[in-house]
């Protein structure tokens, strides 16, 4: 029997996931709405916004055990700053967690 209208709307809801990061551990991510990763993108348009898209997408994902925000917008130049070992393996996992694919980002970029 095919699904209803609330059953499809209830696994379309965004979810929160542990997830295990290599060098990092485990991490708290939360799936972005349609709406969140829209105005992430509308948030990126010259070259410069664009390379911070997928630490943007790390404050607007990675939250804490309540599901509140781990990091803000006052954390942008310190995810900058990382080793790109670790942030990289965050990023990807959250882009992985919110439906990109780094390969296909990395081409839009």
């Amino acid at each position: 029997m095919a699904l209803d209208k609330s059953a499809l709307l209830a696994i379309f809801a965004p979810k929160i996931i542990d997830q295990d990061v290599p060098g990092v551990g485990a991490v708290r991510l939360r799936e972005l709405s349609a709406p969140e990763v829209s105005d992430l993108r509308e948030a990126c348009r010259t070259e410069a916004q664009k390379a911070d898209f997928g630490f943007l997408l790390v404050i607007a994902s990675v939250v804490d055990d309540t599901g509140q925000p781990t990091f803000s917008a006052a954390d942008l130049p310190a995810l900058r700053a990382s080793a790109q070992s670790r942030i990289g393996e965050l990023v990807s996992a959250v882009m992985a967690v919110n439906g990109f694919s780094v390969k296909e980002e990395a081409a839009k970029n």
